[in-house]
């Protein structure tokens, strides 16, 4: 074994074993790295030599090639020797795979192109779900599309487009079923919504009318407050109602035509009320008795006003009574007393006559 004299300097340099042995293996295991990624650093730039290689022979390769075609006419290269068979044979076979898939991909959208126009030819003649194949093929052999199309897939797209006839028959029935079906469930729902509406008016129509009812009751209770005066006008008492705290005069629900009949028929029943009592008044004063009792003129309270009041002035009943209408009434009550006096006489004097 040679020795170098500067190896004993750098060991001396380093006295302790243990020191010595732990660099030793410390340099080995650097070197040995290394050399590993020189290793696949070398083996990298191998596959990317051989797919260079692929590359340049694309002219020879298709998706027929074979590992023994190719080996055979590039197998002299260095680059197809500098890697393994077996990661030779992955490379291409993933070249090949690509291409394999490419042509079929190509080969489909050929099929596809000449499906697409073999149907629309079948369209064209008008062919229906009630054709024969064997009728229609004999009627389009010299059509250039029919030609074209591989024999054993002229069939296949035959019955592919009768079953896409059948299936949009289909699905017209479908549609038009589909579209009764909503245009049936729209009309319900319009009677719903129709139902529902009258409903809602229904209840606020008798909302309306409870609270128009109440908003008169209040307002009634009002007049009957305020308004004492037969002879009352709506234009003087219409202020002194709008007055109330409670606001029964400005009730929304009630509007302003409302209000004014309802004071009429309020001042209405005061003044029947005044004559009712007034006719009262007449019949307890103008009894029989206050008839026959005269003035120095000969005047009585049954066939003069002027008498008539002096007897009534004294009962409130008579204050009560409009003042142009107190003679109005006096007077039909003494028409009836003397037409019911003359009926009386009538009968009388009848009696008479019948006994003699």
């Amino acid at each position: 074994m040679y020795f170098y004299p500067e190896s004993s300097f750098f060991l001396q340099a380093i006295p302790s074993h243990s020191v010595r042995r732990s660099l030793f293996e410390q340099y080995v295991k650097t070197r040995a790295e290394e050399e590993r990624r020189e290793k696949r650093a070398a083996h990298k730039a191998a596959i990317e030599g051989f797919r260079q290689l692929l590359d340049e022979a694309s002219t020879d390769i298709d998706q027929h090639t074979d590992y023994r075609a190719f080996k055979k006419k590039w197998g002299n290269d260095l680059r197809f020797e500098a890697i393994e068979r077996k990661e030779r044979e992955g490379l291409l076979n993933e070249r090949v795979l690509s291409l394999k898939r490419s042509a079929e991909q190509k080969a489909q959208e050929i099929r596809a192109a000449a499906a697409s126009d073999f149907k629309t030819m079948l369209r064209e003649r008008e062919i229906s779900i009630n054709s024969h194949w064997s009728k229609v093929k004999d009627s389009l052999r010299n059509e250039p599309r029919y030609r074209s199309v591989a024999h054993e897939d002229r069939e296949v797209f035959y019955y592919e487009y009768i079953a896409e006839l059948k299936a949009a028959q289909r699905g017209d029935d479908h549609e038009m079923k589909a579209r009764d079906e909503e245009d049936k469930l729209r009309e319900r729902e319009r009677e719903l919504r129709k139902r529902k509406e009258r409903e809602v008016q229904e209840v606020e129509r008798v909302r309306q009318k409870i609270r128009r009812k109440e908003a008169s009751s209040s307002y009634q209770a009002l007049l009957v407050e305020k308004i004492r005066d037969p002879e009352a006008s709506w234009t003087e008492s219409k202020p002194i109602l709008e007055r109330d705290p409670q606001k029964r005069a400005s009730n929304p629900d009630l509007e302003p035509a409302d209000k004014e009949k309802l004071f009429r028929d309020h001042v209405k029943s005061l003044y029947e009320r005044c004559v009712h009592d007034f006719k009262a008044l007449l019949a307890e004063a103008l009894s029989s008795e206050a008839a026959t009792l005269q003035t120095e003129d000969g005047k009585t309270a049954l066939n003069s006003w002027s008498t008539a009041k002096q007897v009534l002035k004294p009962d409130i009943r008579y204050s009560k009574m409009p003042r142009q209408d107190r003679e109005v009434v006096w007077r039909r009550y003494v028409e009836d007393i003397s037409r019911k006096q003359r009926h009386e006489n009538y009968q009388e004097e009848k009696q008479r006559d019948y006994k003699t």
